[in-house]
């Protein structure tokens, strides 16, 4: 069974149609990319799997179980959103870490919330866990340093073992290196590389086509809000079928 189901998903911003009819499923273990131009829909898509933005149209399934169905309009609290929302953790574009905050109590304080709210772990546990997580990310000397004091790449690596501390049942990523210098792109993709080993099941909005095809086990290639082509990512990237996916891909191997 798939660990998710997307069925026709459709989005609005006033008159202005940005997701059209999104349908597709992702396995347990699997990781799924998504590419295409800016504007094509991709961080709406994402911010709607995680409930920060809401859908007009459509259903969300987790293991079976519905998370969301646009038909039904009854009003939801604010804790039913969040405890929904603990399906996906989410990796930013600009990594979004609290500079208040040292790397290891910016992976700790959403567990540390939620054990409060719903009892559980201690603080010295979610503390431990923290610590191994970084360790995960190869920052185990960083656990006290705050977000100024580390690179790019670093923040980064952070703000993944940020989203892995609630322990989603799907990790989503925007487009995780655009805000990165190319030197600094190496580190984070493959930390992300290791989670596809590992079968993380991962939703990752890049463009890095290499890496899309290298690692992922599904691409879709969106564009004006619609999926045009989805499968195998050597299908999609190396002999796409779609006119607009050809064209999108030639103009990335001119760049």
């Amino acid at each position: 069974m798939s660990i998710l189901e997307v069925s026709h998903i459709e989005k609005h911003f006033g008159a202005t149609q940005v997701l059209t009819d999104i349908s597709f499923s992702l396995e347990k273990g699997q990781a799924l990319s998504i590419i295409g131009s800016s504007g094509s829909g991709k961080t709406t898509l994402l911010r709607c799997l995680n409930f920060l933005e809401t859908p007009d149209r459509g259903t969300i399934s987790v293991n079976g179980t519905p998370i969301f169905d646009a038909a039904d309009s009854t009003t939801k609290s604010e804790a039913e959103i969040r405890q929904k929302r603990l399906h996906f953790g989410l990796v930013f574009q600009n990594f979004n870490l609290f500079p208040q905050y040292t790397a290891l109590q910016n992976v700790t304080l959403a567990r540390e919330l939620l054990s409060k709210e719903q009892g559980g772990e201690t603080k010295a546990e979610i503390e431990t866990a923290g610590r191994e997580l970084l360790a995960q990310m190869g920052l185990a000397d960083r656990s006290d340093h705050y977000p100024h004091q580390l690179s790019g790449g670093q923040q980064q690596r952070v703000a993944i073992a940020r989203a892995l501390a609630l322990q989603p049942d799907i990790l989503c990523f925007d487009e995780p290196t655009s805000a990165l210098d190319p030197e600094l792109t190496g580190e984070v993709l493959k930390v992300i590389r290791s989670l596809a080993e590992k079968k993380t099941t991962m939703i990752i909005v890049t463009h890095e086509m290499a890496f899309a095809r290298d690692v992922a086990d599904q691409v879709i290639f969106m564009d004006g809000g619609v999926i045009v082509e989805q499968g195998d990512p050597h299908q999609v990237i190396d002999h796409p079928r779609e006119e607009r996916t050809k064209q999108f891909l030639s103009r990335y191997a001119e760049n």
